[in-house]
């Protein structure tokens, strides 16, 4: 079963909005990229927290600027991920 599309977005901008007072204006659609706020530290982050805590495994091909644009398409990609594949064990 995927995971509650309101649940993940709301992990997720508490996730990035806690990466301190630039990123607290984050919405779901802020584009993340443009904004300059989406780094490689941020990026690996993202990776780490959302493998971890959905037991999905991302690979190369999933990182893309149109996968990690906005807190609403990195949503999208976990839940196609999810149902891609049944998750890990923990």
């Amino acid at each position: 079963m995927k995971p509650d599309r309101q649940q993940l977005q709301a992990d997720l901008l508490e996730f990035v909005q806690s990466r301190g007072p630039r990123y607290a204006a984050v919405t779901p659609d802020t584009d993340l990229l443009d904004g300059g706020l989406l780094d490689s530290l941020l990026l690996t982050d993202l990776i780490l927290h959302l493998e971890g805590l959905y037991g999905i495994e991302l690979d190369s091909s999933h990182v893309s600027p149109a996968n990690f644009r906005t807190v609403s398409a990195i949503v999208d990609l976990v839940r196609e991920q999810f149902a891609a594949a049944p998750p890990r064990p923990a």
